[in-house]
């Protein structure tokens, strides 16, 4: 089964190429997006792609191994870009952290297509769902590695960092229902917010203040003017 999965060894993780998605993938995103996960038929999907449902059927296998398939390409897309942002990092904590932040939030309104795909997951077989599963919780795991760093480094004062990432991946992950290219507000000018709230979040009183302070002076925050 081919997903039209990103291989590329190394990226600039605050740029965004359109993904080389199959015609398939292309159809079915574009179909999801007008009418939902269950609103899209399979017969629309090949009408769209110009292929018969058996053709279809023999690539993906139905429906679900289409999302399995969107999810996979998704996911590979974010772990991506993740690692980059915290190459681009080296070995600051503090700077490793915004750039999650950043690479994480920039996924929600770059790819607004691909992010409202998540909640289906849920819709998966078991087998495809625990796939699905394993590789997000993976990007929990670096969040709250993350956040415990900080912790045992004296920036951030959390009493419980399991829920601290939650909250604020719950936060970001909301940014697809809301989110307009047409809107005030770059995607860049959008992470930069959310990162002053997570800041917030995770940094004591004391520290606060000097971690927003950093935050706004690093490279990663240079293009977060509102664009109006």
């Amino acid at each position: 089964m081919s997903s039209g999965a990103v291989t590329e060894s190394s990226i600039d993780w605050r740029h965004y190429d359109d993904l080389p998605l199959t015609p398939i993938l292309t159809a079915s995103l574009e179909a999801f997006e007008s009418n939902g996960y269950h609103g899209a038929s399979i017969r629309d999907i090949a009408r769209r792609v110009g292929v018969s449902m058996p053709s279809l059927y023999y690539h993906y296998g139905s429906k679900e191994g289409i999302l399995s398939a969107l999810l996979e390409v998704g996911m590979d897309d974010l772990q991506m870009h993740l690692q980059g942002a915290l190459a681009d990092a080296g070995d600051d904590l503090f700077t490793q952290f915004c750039h999650f932040v950043t690479a994480v939030s920039l996924h929600e309104s770059r790819r607004r297509d691909l992010a409202k795909l998540h909640p289906e997951s849920r819709f998966l077989g078991a087998e495809a769902f625990a796939v699905y599963v394993a590789r997000r919780n993976a990007v929990g795991d670096q969040f709250i590695e993350l956040i415990e760093q900080g912790q045992e480094a004296g920036l951030f004062d959390v009493a419980d960092s399991h829920f601290v990432a939650r909250g604020a991946f719950a936060m970001m992950q909301g940014t697809p229902r809301w989110f307009r290219a047409s809107g005030p507000d770059t995607p860049e000018a959008v992470a930069a917010k959310y990162l002053q709230v997570i800041i917030k979040m995770v940094a004591s009183t004391e520290m606060a203040p000097e971690l927003l302070e950093r935050a706004s002076a690093l490279p990663s925050q240079s293009d977060s003017t509102p664009a109006h």
